[in-house]
C-alpha cells in the first residue's frame, strides 16, 4: 500500500464543486427541489482512495476498460458514499410520489458530484507524480463484471466507508460509487458519452428509440 486516504466531507462541498441542483428538476419545480434538498443539508458523505501498484490487483476488467490501463503505472482505487442517511431521508418522502422521485434524483446527483470529487482528487494525486488520469471506470460499467466489487472491496483495510456488499455486489448504502482510476504519464482522459461504450446500457436502449 503506498497511500490511501479518507476523506469526509458536507453537503455543501459537494454543491460548491457542481453548483445548485435545486432546478435539476425544470424551473417549474425549483421551490419545492429546494425545499426538499434543505433534508439533506446535514450529510457527511464520505470517501476512500487507494492507490496501487497495477500489478498488485488483477481484475477482470474486459477489452474496453483494460485498454485503459495499458499505459497505467499506477491505480487509484476508490468508495465513496453519502451515508445511510440519504436512504432514510429519500424514504421519509415515501407517501408524496413527487417529493420521493425528486428526493432520489437529488441524492443520485450528489453521489455524482461526491464521484467527480473523487475524480478530482485522483488528478491532484497523479499530478503530484508527474501523471495524467483517465476516466473513472466502475465494476458493471462498459464490460467490466460488477463481481470484481468484491476484489475492490477486498483490497481495502477494513470496510471502505462502511459500505457494504450484499451477495450479488452490490453496495449499501445504495447512494454509493466505487470504481478505479488508471494514473501514468501516457494514460490520457476521453470525454464522456455513449459513445465511448458499446455496451447495451438503458440509456443507449431510450436514445435509440
Amino acid at each position: 500500500m503506498e497511500e490511501h486516504c479518507k476523506i469526509i466531507l458536507t453537503l455543501q462541498d459537494l454543491e460548491s464543486l457542481s453548483g445548485s441542483h435545486h432546478g435539476s428538476l425544470g424551473d417549474d419545480f425549483t421551490d419545492e427541489t429546494r425545499e426538499i434538498a434543505v433534508s439533506f443539508i446535514n450529510l457527511r458523505p464520505s470517501c476512500e482512495i487507494l492507490i496501487l501498484n497495477p500489478g498488485d490487483i488483477h481484475f477482470n476488467f474486459g477489452k474496453k476498460v483494460s485498454a485503459k490501463f495499458v499505459n497505467a503505472e499506477k491505480m487509484a482505487l476508490f468508495v465513496a458514499t453519502l451515508g445511510p442517511e440519504a436512504s432514510e431521508i429519500i424514504n421519509s418522502f415515501r407517501e408524496d410520489p413527487f417529493s420521493y422521485y425528486a428526493a432520489d434524483h437529488l441524492a443520485s446527483l450528489y453521489a455524482e458530484a461526491l464521484a467527480d470529487f473523487v475524480h478530482k482528487k485522483a488528478e491532484s494525486i497523479a499530478v503530484k507524480m508527474g501523471m495524467k488520469i483517465s476516466n473513472r471506470y466502475s465494476p458493471g460499467y462498459c464490460g467490466w463484471r460488477v463481481s470484481d466489487q468484491k476484489l475492490l472491496f477486498a483490497a481495502f483495510p477494513g470496510s471502505p466507508c462502511n459500505v457494504k456488499l450484499t451477495e450479488g455486489s452490490l453496495m449499501y448504502p445504495v447512494k454509493s460509487v466505487s470504481g478505479v482510476v488508471a494514473m501514468g504519464r501516457n494514460v490520457s482522459f476521453e470525454p464522456y458519452g455513449c459513445e465511448t461504450c458499446n455496451d447495451k446500457c438503458l440509456n443507449k436502449l431510450i436514445k435509440e428509440i
